[in-house]
């Protein structure tokens, strides 16, 4: 049957002269969804940066002159698909995908589909994984040589380990992809899609520009970027070379607007396209929001609410006048989600976040008189709770751990009373205009009440769950992952790629990440969502998780091996490279053991380590990792195939970087002690060097900025740590 139809097609189709080139039909089904046709599209563009004299063309049926066939879709979607594999169609769920040569065909023929189209998708891009392309966060690496194309041998079926492979994004600090244009997240996205991550949380807070709302009179005013930081490029600019002319480092998104007005209008077309692009590649989308903090200007319309302490302290939180049932607090809330629900009406996941420093335990007492019912079987207490709280190995333990489980005690009760006014209404502010609902997702719900969470959180909630700040910390307290009841709840896990209390010098928890990556499959977990700032080092890290989301107990040590050396075409690179990120995972772990905040990039940044206090041992044992870690880079570089070395230059650029910036942070340290001792000449003299140290790993990290992250970097160094540093040597030099 799929001969005489594949025939068919051959004689219905136009005919051309024949050329020396092997002519490659991709085959789509005359009605084929949008993804279908751009999986084609793209397949074609693969062809022909992998295989030598191809021309390949899409078509809803095989060219006359086709020495190869492939097929696009599914048997549903591309009659020659059904005609092709008849009943060997395996059984595969939306997200399972088939890659498999047909025999018996006139030409060489294979079908690439999937359970569904973005499945079909995927298919392709796994394709141009066999085929030697590796897909990575800043654009494809090509094999280094072309070769003939051959369709043979190929019998694939997958099916994922992890169902949900959420990227996070927008979050906050100039660092991060806050600071990214439209058009970088949408080169992003094009690069997850092919390792085949499946949907996108736009993470924002009450300060950003991109919610507008109004409630008992007062209008949201607070519009604000990286919480209001400016950070101008004048004429003593480090690095100003990486900003083309600019006199102010910037969103391109927003560049020059100022008022509120502007700034929102330009937040909710930048938020709005990320969106759209999410869903162009064929992924769900969600926004994350922080339901009970709102901007400093609604404390005027909530008596008695408190400033919370964050950054630049721009959020008011509720106080002890409200309780989780306060009316007036129920519809300021309900005023925000209705704006959220009316602004972004193509959202797939409302995601609402326990506030990060829970302080509204005045009615912990009240709020666990709603929930005690639900537990009175399973002989759970509120002391039995706070005992498991307090006695912790995570941050949040001791009386920061009770403090965040009362906490968010009265926050999930506010929330359950919330859901439950929302069935009640007209108009479900907890769904879309359509009536279908939000897939709502809860996430940072204190770790005590994990075993607890089907009675604790709204009905058919997701838990998004957080342990502690950074992978490693994870690990060392993964017992709790067991306590979550993943057969009641479904359960994400939030996993931290690079932590901004770890800061900003390069980092890796590869490892950590593997060993997390096991236990969600071990616990069947549906997935994980990233966190992360910069993402500068963090290829191999997604390129694990993107590989094991789809196979069982991979050790990352392997997938990393078989990414280098693919990309490098040389194993003795590859282990090196291996040998590179242990150190400089090593230094991670050691910046999270000593000093979480090492280099958190606000305020202070480097004149904080103006102390008289002895310099730690650690930091001498951190420059030994970060050392080794840049040596093996320029080793690895040198014995590495063309099309790995801007990637790994880049990689060592920064490892210079960093040298310097711990230098200068040593520099700093030597600099309080001897102004201590009263060496005011020694003082002076080391505080000389760490201005050029600072301004030597600024323009270092100039000569590589790759992206809005690496310029937000630059911009952030000059602002907390370079200019900083000049003034308090004037300061120093005018009081000698």
């Amino acid at each position: 049957m799929f001969i005489r139809l594949l025939i068919a097609g051959l004689c219905i189709a136009a005919t051309g002269v024949a050329s020396a080139a092997e002519q490659v039909s991709i085959v789509v089904g005359p009605d084929a969804p949008f993804l279908e046709r751009f999986a084609a599209d793209e397949l074609a563009r693969q062809l022909t940066e992998v295989f030598s004299d191809v021309e390949p063309s899409v078509a809803t049926s095989p060219a006359a002159n086709a020495n190869h066939v492939i097929l696009i879709g599914s048997p549903e979607s591309n009659a020659l698909v059904k005609a092709a594999v008849g009943d060997q169609w395996p059984t595969l769920s939306d997200q399972g995908l088939v890659i498999r040569t047909v025999n018996g065909a006139p030409q060489a023929t294979l079908v690439v589909g999937g359970g569904s189209p973005i499945a079909t998708l995927w298919a392709v891009y796994e394709l141009g994984h066999r085929n030697g392309i590796r897909y990575l966060l800043r654009g494809d690496i090509l094999p280094n040589e072309k070769r003939p194309l051959d369709l043979a041998g190929h019998d694939l079926v997958m099916e994922p380990e992890l169902r949900v492979r959420t990227w996070r994004t927008v979050n906050c600090f100039a660092v991060g992809p806050e600071s990214w244009g439209l058009a970088d997240h949408e080169k992003l996205l094009a690069q997850l899609a092919k390792m085949k991550f499946n949907d996108v949380m736009v993470s924002v807070w009450p300060w950003h520009p991109f919610l507008s709302y109004e409630f008992d009179g007062v209008q949201k005013q607070t519009a604000l970027l990286w919480f209001g930081e400016e950070y101008p490029l004048d004429g003593e600019t480090a690095g100003k070379k990486a900003f083309g002319g600019l006199k102010k480092f910037e969103n391109p998104d927003f560049a020059g607007l100022s008022t509120p007005e502007e700034m929102m209008s330009a937040g909710v077309t930048h938020v709005r396209g990320i969106i759209d692009a999410a869903h162009r590649f064929g992924m769900t989308a969600g926004i994350c929001i922080s339901p009970l903090e709102f901007p400093r200007e609604f404390q005027a319309v909530l008596p008695g609410s408190r400033v919370a302490k964050s950054v630049q302290d721009l959020t008011v939180i509720p106080g002890a006048e409200q309780g989780p049932q306060d009316e007036t607090l129920l519809r300021l809330v309900e005023t925000q989600l209705g704006a959220l629900r009316d602004t972004y009406p193509e959202i797939d996941s409302l995601y609402l976040t326990m506030p990060e420093f829970p302080e509204w335990d005045q009615h912990a007492d009240t709020a666990w008189d709603l929930f005690a019912p639900r537990l009175k079987e399973r002989g759970v207490t509120i002391n039995s709770l706070i005992a498991s709280a307090r006695g912790r190995g995570l941050i949040a333990s001791g009386d920061r751990g009770e403090r965040a489980l009362r906490g968010n005690l009265v926050a999930l009760a506010f929330l359950d009373q919330l859901a439950a006014r929302d069935r009640t209404r007209n108009d479900p502010l907890l769904s879309r205009r359509s009536g279908a609902p939000f897939d709502l997702v809860i996430a940072d719900v204190d770790s005590a009440l994990f075993p607890v969470l089907d009675a604790v959180l709204p009905s058919n909630a997701v838990a998004m769950n957080f342990v502690d700040y950074t992978a490693r910390r994870v690990v060392a307290n993964r017992e709790l992952l067991r306590t979550v009841p993943a057969d009641k709840v479904r359960s994400r896990l939030i996993m931290t790629l690079a932590d901004d209390n770890v800061g900003i010098l390069p980092q890796s928890s590869l490892q950590s990440l593997g060993t997390l990556t096991n236990d969600l499959q071990e616990l069947k977990w549906e997935g994980f969502s990233t966190r992360y700032w910069l993402t500068a080092e963090l290829d191999p890290t997604v390129y694990y998780l993107s590989r094991a989301s789809w196979q069982r107990d991979v050790r990352p040590k392997d997938v990393f091996i078989e990414l280098f050396a693919t990309i490098t075409g040389k194993p003795s690179a590859a282990d090196r490279l291996w040998l590179a990120f242990e150190h400089l995972e090593a230094a991670t772990n050691l910046i999270d053991e000593h000093d979480l905040g090492f280099t958190f990039p606000v305020p202070g940044l480097m004149l904080k380590h103006s102390t008289d206090a002895p310099v730690p041992e650690w930091w001498t044992e951190a420059v030994e990792h970060y050392t080794e870690y840049s040596n093996e880079l320029y080793r690895a570089h040198g014995a590495s195939n063309p099309p790995a070395r801007k990637l790994l230059f880049y990689y060592a650029k920064r490892s210079e970087y960093v040298l310097d910036y711990l230098a200068a942070v040593q520099a700093v340290r030597e600099a309080a002690i001897a102004k201590a001792a009263g060496d005011q000449d020694k003082s002076l003299e080391q505080l000389e060097a760490a201005i050029t140290a600072t301004y030597n790993c600024i323009n270092t990290l100039a000569d590589v900025a790759h992206d809005q992250s690496d310029r937000g970097l630059i911009a952030v160094l000059n602002a907390y740590a370079y200019r900083p540093l000049l003034a308090e040597f004037e300061k120093q030099s005018e009081a000698e």
